[in-house]
């Protein structure tokens, strides 16, 4: 179990609670060393977020955590304002505990299936798999005590979490009467609860002034990258992901041959990516990841492909969160088909890791991966995904990610493990 640290106060109402999050989250961003990159400087109340939730057609709430003085504090707001609240004693040690047990319930090669091949460089085990229907039940309890009649008054919450509560695959709790989180709405992981002032300026920017409209992911200049090339010493000895190639050309097959880069194998060079990154809107890696709790920003990457150029092949969170001193990322969504993307160093503010580095240089959503993948599994659930933007609709991407895994349960297998390992970090258009 890694430390947490952060900015705590005693917080009782909304106001303050919104204020411990400001304060949270700036502490968040110079614990990375990016605090003069901070995007909004503007005091946040109540009123301006029950404004913005009133601005989406669909029905849209915030689910806001936060954790103080051994108490989980939560805050549902809505259009009508704030519509529920409630808080627990726990000290955050056991909260992150518990987020980590539900987690290895929900992706345990002994409960679910037998014989993955994944991208990844570890694999989580849990020895007492009895226990898991508990800790389910538990978990669901703790996060989501309003229950399954609450939540039909939402098409999708915008989750603001702390510690370590964003790498919860909320889509797979078990809300009783055989009904699951997914089976009633989307949900995002949200930056921060200012992320949502910038987001109307961004979907504004993007949409026009009427955000009843339907947003289409029409990508022009895609960057995919598979199964880049690597040594095959030290800790990179990692087996090679040909599902990863399969994934990406089912993919771009249906899209046209002008719209996309592909670099595959030996092409995939780190150097090549990064002097390049910043013109695509849209990137897709479909690779090795890894996740560091204890050294987040230097010891959690993307593994890419080495070149003369190259010092090494891997892709750090801090290489990442860096690339904005340089340029912009133009992805408004980038997807990372890679084993942990979503963990990383728990911290009040939320986690310290790959997908924020993302965010941190430009982009909007960023589709992080929260345990080790299947190869063959992810390709199908990827292709689904993609099959829903090109449809298009309201709340994207986070709803075509819903559909996308209730399509694979219907026709594939209904196996949490498979279909609830993705979540976006973003707020919906």
């Amino acid at each position: 179990m890694s430390n947490f640290s952060g900015f705590y106060t005693n917080a009782q109402s909304i106001d303050s609670l919104i204020d411990l999050n400001q304060q949270n989250i700036r502490a968040l961003q110079a614990a990375r060393g990016v605090s003069d990159d901070w995007k909004y400087t503007g005091d946040v109340h109540l009123e301006d977020l029950i404004e913005e939730l009133g601005n989406y057609n669909k029905r849209v709430g915030a689910l806001l955590y936060s954790h103080t003085n051994d108490t989980l504090y939560i805050n549902v707001l809505s259009r009508d304002g704030e519509i529920f609240r409630s808080k627990k004693m726990i000290v955050g040690d056991s909260l992150m505990n518990q987020v980590e047990l539900f987690n290895k319930c929900i992706s345990n090669r002994n409960i679910q299936e037998q014989g993955i091949k994944d991208r990844s460089i570890d694999v989580l085990n849990l020895e007492d798999v009895s226990m898991c229907s508990m800790i389910q039940e538990n978990t669901s309890s703790l996060l989501l005590p309003f229950g399954e009649s609450f939540l039909r008054q939402f098409d999708h919450l915008i989750i603001v979490p702390t510690l370590n509560i964003s790498t919860v695959p909320f889509g797979a709790i078990n809300l009783g009467s055989n009904k699951l989180f997914i089976d009633l709405l989307s949900y995002s992981i949200s930056p921060s609860l200012f992320d949502l002032m910038i987001n109307s300026e961004v979907r504004e920017l993007r949409l026009g002034s009427s955000y009843s409209r339907s947003l289409r992911y029409n990508f022009t200049n895609a960057l995919f990258v598979a199964n880049p090339s690597f040594s095959k010493k030290g800790i990179l000895n990692l087996p090679d992901l040909p599902g990863t190639v399969m994934e990406v050309d089912a993919i771009t097959a249906k899209l046209s041959s002008s719209s996309y880069t592909k670099l595959i194998g030996a092409n995939a060079e780190k150097s090549r990516v990064l002097s390049e990154i910043c013109k695509y809107d849209l990137l897709y890696f479909a690779t090795h990841g890894y996740a560091n709790s204890e050294n987040p920003l230097d010891g959690s990457f993307l593994v890419l492909a080495e070149s003369i150029n190259d010092k090494d092949a891997i892709l750090t969170a801090r290489e990442i969160q860096n690339i904005r001193l340089s340029c912009r990322l133009n992805a408004d969504l980038v997807v990372l088909s890679a084993c942990q993307t979503g963990l990383g160093g728990a911290h009040a503010g939320g986690l310290i890791g790959i997908s924020r580095a993302f965010q941190i240089s430009g982009a909007n959503h960023v589709l992080m991966s929260l345990w080790n993948i299947d190869d063959i599994q992810t390709a199908i659930l990827m292709d689904l995904f993609f099959d829903n933007l090109k449809i298009g609709g309201e709340l994207m991407p986070h709803e075509a990610l819903r559909q996308a895994a209730l399509q694979y349960r219907k026709e594939y297998n209904d196996l949490p493990l498979n279909w609830s390992a993705f979540s976006i970090f973003g707020i919906p258009y």
